[in-house]
C-alpha cells in the first residue's frame, strides 16, 4: 500500500527536508500552502498523514478544524512542527498525534516521522537498526532537574522515552543507563526531537563519546529483537 501524506507549510526550506524524509521512508508527500488547497485534495483522494507548520497560525488552525469535520481528516495521523516554546496541550488538544520540533534537520525530521509511520500505516518500517527494550534511566534536564523514565526502543543514534512526569521547557539534555546484563552506567547528550499524545518522548543522542556509541551498537547487535 502507498502511503500518502500532505504538508501544509509556506517555507520552501522545510518542505524539501519533508520531502526527503518522506521519500527515504516510503511515503509520497503533496505540499499546499493554504488550508482551502489542502482540503480540495482530501476531495479527491485519502491522505494517510498530515504535517502542519505551526508558523502559519490561521491557516493551520483552519485546517486543523476543517479535518476534524471531515469523515478522511479524522484517519489521518496529524503531525505539527512546532516551536520548542509551544503549548503542547494546546497542540494536542487540536487532535495532533505528534510534536517534531524546530529546527528542523533532516535527520530529526525523519526520526520523528519513522516513530509515526506504524500507525499511519498500520506496519513496522524498517529503518536503522533498532531494538525494543525496557530499560530504566535518568534523564538530566537544564542540568537541573533528574526525572526517572523508562527506555522504550534504543538505537545507536537515539531512544524513545516514557516520562514519569510532564517534560518541562528544554534547553540541555543527558540521559543515563545501563544497558541490560551489564553493570556500567553510560552517559550521553541528547536533544528533544518528538513527543507524541500518549506522553512518550524521542531523543537523539548528540556530541556523544565513541565509547558510548560502541558500547550502544555492540549490544544491540547481539539481540535477537535487533531490526
Amino acid at each position: 500500500m502507498q502511503l500518502r501524506s500532505l504538508i501544509l507549510c509556506q517555507q520552501p526550506e522545510t518542505v524539501a527536508l519533508a520531502v526527503r524524509a518522506c521519500r527515504e521512508l516510503g511515503v509520497e508527500l503533496h505540499h499546499c500552502s493554504t488550508a482551502k488547497s489542502a482540503m480540495e485534495k482530501f476531495s479527491l483522494q485519502r491522505f494517510h498523514g498530515v504535517i502542519i507548520d505551526d508558523q502559519d497560525g490561521p491557516n493551520a488552525a483552519t485546517l486543523l478544524k476543517d479535518l476534524r469535520a471531515s469523515s478522511n481528516g479524522k484517519k489521518s495521523v496529524i503531525i505539527a512542527l512546532a516551536r520548542t516554546d509551544a503549548v503542547l496541550e494546546a497542540v494536542f488538544g487540536a487532535g495532533t498525534h505528534l510534536v517534531i520540533y524546530k529546527p528542523l534537520t533532516h535527520d530529526k525530521l525523519r526520526n520523528g516521522l519513522r516513530a509515526i509511520r506504524p500507525l499511519m500505516g498500520k506496519q513496522q518500517h524498517r529503518g536503522s537498526l533498532r531494538v525494543k527494550v525496557h530499560i530504566a534511566a535518568n534523564l538530566t534536564i537544564n542540568d537541573t532537574e533528574h526525572i526517572p523514565v523508562k527506555i522504550l526502543d534504543l538505537s545507536s543514534g537515539g531512544a524513545a522515552l516514557l516520562l514519569s512526569s510532564p517534560c518541562p521547557t528544554v534547553k540541555s539534555l543527558k540521559v543515563s543507563f545501563a544497558l541490560p546484563g551489564e553493570q556500567t552506567i553510560i552517559t550521553a547528550a541528547a536533544e528533544l526531537v518528538w513527543k507524541n499524545v500518549w506522553g512518550n518522548v524521542g531523543i537523539a543522542f548528540v556530541n556523544t563519546d565513541p565509547g558510548f556509541t560502541s558500547s550502544v551498537s555492540r549490544w544491540m547487535k547481539a539481540r535477537p529483537a535487533a531490526k
